[in-house]
């Protein structure tokens, strides 16, 4: 996740038409009708109906994923084969259609998509996820975790890195101080990320395991089915890491309500998990701690109080993190 002030809500017609030329073309497949989908940033969504599905497609756009960089279009490429791994295995994400083996479709005119089927749910609503579905998310990100356990690393491992948070946060700082109407409540957050960072100790994250997560866990990328059944959507970024972060990014986005975490919730959630996946005590508070180290500098910025759309929630979750570090080992210590 990265601070963007264009226009996030676009459609193109042009676009639209010769990706849905290709689909049928290629398989066969006739759009009776469309629906934008206005979440996300740049990419073109639409949910369709056709004469035998209903689907999904998503259109890269260059500014948000370069797909004519190689790297690029393999991490993507990869990310989409553990999705279909997890549909497969686990049903916690819809399937992606491929032609050939390829889950990166392009049309004629060069626009790199994406298909899957049609997932019955909704996002919900940020800090107010109710118990019980805490519980099934919980369950569903446990097992998701519990199929990417299988995969060994490949490529290189995000770890958090003090010199990296140090060089951006007085990157951030001095931008922040040199503004013409400087942000009080922006400084002050800043200053007290540097406050943790000064005697910031990485070594408490080698109690964690390695694998692969999610990386973008958080509401809109959650849906909730009628039934309670819970799925989840935009593998794009999957990274090996630590899996615990997913747990902190989707908590963090589901319960935090009011200024405060709900603990029964949080509860919930950590019960669902631990029926599909090891997830021993204090793990929690790393990962609130290790998503803090990922994500602080994002969002601790002078210009945080112009976000808008969901970087203000990321904001607000982040500010939380730091005003209530000294108090984090206390109250999740033992979870």
């Amino acid at each position: 996740m990265t601070v963007h002030k264009e226009v996030r809500y676009t459609d193109d017609a042009m676009v639209r038409e010769d990706i849905f030329t290709h689909i049928h073309n290629t398989f066969g497949i006739h759009v009776h009708r469309h629906s934008p989908n206005f979440l996300g940033l740049y990419n073109l969504k639409w949910s369709i109906s056709t004469d035998r599905h209903e689907l999904f497609v998503k259109c890269y756009h260059p500014k948000r994923y370069n797909l004519s960089d190689p790297l690029r279009r393999t991490r993507i490429g990869r990310s989409l084969f553990f999705q279909q791994v997890l549909h497969e295995e686990v049903k916690v994400c819809p399937n992606v259609w491929s032609n050939g083996g390829e889950f990166i479709l392009q049309s004629e005119s060069g626009h790199t998509y994406i298909m899957m089927d049609h997932f019955a749910g909704r996002p919900p609503a940020v800090g107010h996820l109710d118990i019980d579905t805490h519980y099934q998310l919980g369950k569903a990100v446990g097992r998701m975790h519990r199929v990417l356990s299988r995969f060994s690393v490949d490529g290189e491992q995000w770890i958090p890195s003090l010199t990296a948070m140090k060089e951006q946060w007085a990157v951030n700082l001095e931008s922040a101080l040199s503004q013409s109407s400087p942000n009080e409540r922006a400084i002050q957050a800043i200053e007290r990320q540097g406050q943790i960072l000064s005697g910031l100790d990485l070594s408490m994250f080698e109690r964690l395991g390695s694998g692969w997560a999610h990386w973008d866990l958080w509401a809109d990328n959650i849906l909730v089915g009628e039934n309670g059944e819970v799925g989840f959507v935009d593998f794009d970024t999957v990274q090996f890491s630590y899996p615990e972060i997913d747990v902190a990014r989707a908590l963090l986005s589901c319960s935090l309500h009011e200024g405060e975490l709900r603990k029964e919730a949080v509860r919930a959630f950590l019960a669902g998990y631990r029926t599909e996946r090891a997830f021993p005590t204090g793990h929690f508070l790393l990962a609130l701690k290790l998503l803090w180290c990922k994500e602080a500098h994002w969002w601790l910025k002078s210009e945080m109080d112009d976000f808008s759309g969901p970087p203000i929630r990321f904001a607000e979750e982040l500010m939380w993190l730091t005003d209530h570090w000294n108090e984090l080992d206390d109250r999740y210590g033992k979870w």
